[in-house]
């Protein structure tokens, strides 16, 4: 990741990307350092692994779980 971001900033930004597509993306939760949560419009969840990930690798491993 770019110095200076941290992984709560980056899973801010994605999900506010993810809510503009229509893949029904309400938020993304940062869980802990390991887990991001995505909650979906009618209450469906999915958890991501991003243990040790780099940006574009948490970016990857979120829309994995779409």
């Amino acid at each position: 990741m770019k110095a200076g971001v941290t992984k709560q900033q980056l899973i801010a930004s994605l999900s506010d990307t993810l809510r503009l597509t229509n893949e029904d993306v309400e938020d993304l939760v940062l869980v802990d350092e390991d887990t991001v949560k995505i909650v979906f419009e009618g209450g469906g969840t999915q958890t991501a692994n991003i243990h040790c990930d780099s940006g574009i690798a948490i970016i990857r491993d979120v829309c994995k779980q779409i």
